[in-house]
């Protein structure tokens, strides 16, 4: 080739690739981006534990960057760099480097609590904690109706969340926020999970209640987060565990009748507080019977599309989503990534982008949250680095 002809092809080239936003967006309306869109640490279910940041940072002969904390979970800038990552999370609260200079005050009581501290559970593995404190398990009917909502009030740390947002934005990166639980599972931790399916199965009107209680204290995030947020946000994210291994934890049909309304309205008002920005829900386990009704209540992503559940097999996943989901996660966390060799890690990615990614609707990443017992390398291999 002439090499002004050669020149004239980089550049066109070059124009036409995409950044990292535009990427993400173009999955998300199922359209074929350039690539299919990486994501590790870019939504807060995909955070890191520390020790797993740690042995990255040593294997890949990075430092601890000034704005991250050695005890937090939110990847350094420069890892995402390396891997190609295309999200961006903006964590709710600064990280302590951060919140010293902003709030000194705030940030030396929270050195203090770390410093008296203790640990909850003794383990070789620190993520096996398990919570039995269930606040409003002995409450009956009556006294739900009687509980007040909870005011969240100003959002804290409003002008550096949105400087943090802009600057990734302005940098090409698409953007992530997470605004909280959703109902089901807040009435498992704060009644305990077999009081609440008892709740559901034999005293629906205090389920209702509860959830009646709840969704007062979410329309006040409306304000107090998602409109202030909602310009600087490309992902608006929620999450719900509404199933187990084997399928939802309730009925599909229960979860209609009980549960779905609460989303449909919640949801429904995110949505238009934040037209601009897609809704992101996150659900471990079997959720391929719900996928319908999330889609109905106004989710547009779906979260960590757990590999190994029942009926959660890529093709049939992809066939139900496409066009309605887009599906976000993937990649095995309870085998391959743990205990797999780095070339099957890579080979089972290559499969996953070209099934789930064909034709947009797809962001490829672990199907959680990193806890320390994967190796670094394939995490490596999962993005190509090896």
């Amino acid at each position: 080739m002439h090499e002004g002809a050669s020149n004239a092809k980089r550049i066109k080239e070059s124009m036409d690739a995409m950044n990292s936003r535009e990427r993400v967006l173009k999955a998300c309306s199922f359209q074929q981006p350039d690539r299919t869109p990486m994501d590790f640490g870019g939504t807060a279910m995909s955070l890191c534990y520390p020790s797993f940041l740690a042995k990255m940072r040593e294997t890949l002969g990075y430092k601890l960057p000034d704005d991250r904390d050695a005890a937090g979970g939110w990847p350094d800038e420069q890892i995402q760099q390396y891997l190609g990552v295309d999200l961006r999370y903006v964590p709710r609260n600064p990280p302590l480097c951060a919140l010293r200079e902003i709030d000194p005050e705030t940030y030396q009581r929270r050195m203090d609590e770390i410093k008296n501290r203790k640990p909850a559970v003794v383990s070789d593995i620190k993520t096996t904690a398990v919570s039995h404190n269930f606040p409003l398990a002995s409450l009956s009917l009556d006294e739900i109706k009687q509980l007040k909502p909870e005011r969240s009030g100003p959002l804290p740390y409003l002008d550096w969340i949105i400087s943090t947002a802009r600057e990734y934005r302005r940098n090409g990166y698409a953007t992530t926020f997470w605004l909280g639980s959703g109902f089901f599972e807040l009435g498992c931790w704060k009644r305990g999970y077999d009081q609440f399916a008892m709740d559901l199965a034999a005293e629906p009107d205090l389920a209702r209640a509860f959830f009646d209680l709840l969704l007062a204290e979410k329309m006040e995030w409306l304000e107090t987060v998602v409109k202030p947020l909602a310009p600087y946000m490309d992902w608006l994210c929620c999450g719900d565990d509404l199933a187990i291994q084997t399928g939802p934890f309730i009925s599909p049909d229960m979860f209609r009748e009980i549960v779905k309304p609460y989303l449909v309205e919640f949801y429904g008002k995110v949505r238009a507080a934040a037209p601009n920005s897609y809704l992101f829900h996150h659900s471990c386990g079997s959720v391929y019977r719900l996928m319908d009704d999330l889609s109905e209540t106004g989710v547009q992503i779906l979260n960590p599309i757990q590999p190994n559940a029942f009926e959660m097999e890529p093709e049939r996943l992809k066939a139900k989503a496409h066009g309605r989901l887009c599906l976000h996660g993937g990649i095995d966390l309870q085998d391959l990534l743990p205990f797999g060799t780095p070339a099957a890690v890579r080979a089972e990615a290559v499969r996953r982008l070209e099934i789930l990614g064909k034709d947009g609707g797809y962001v490829c990443a672990p199907a959680h949250g990193l806890p320390e017992d994967v190796p670094v390398e394939n995490i490596l291999a999962l993005f190509g680095k090896l």
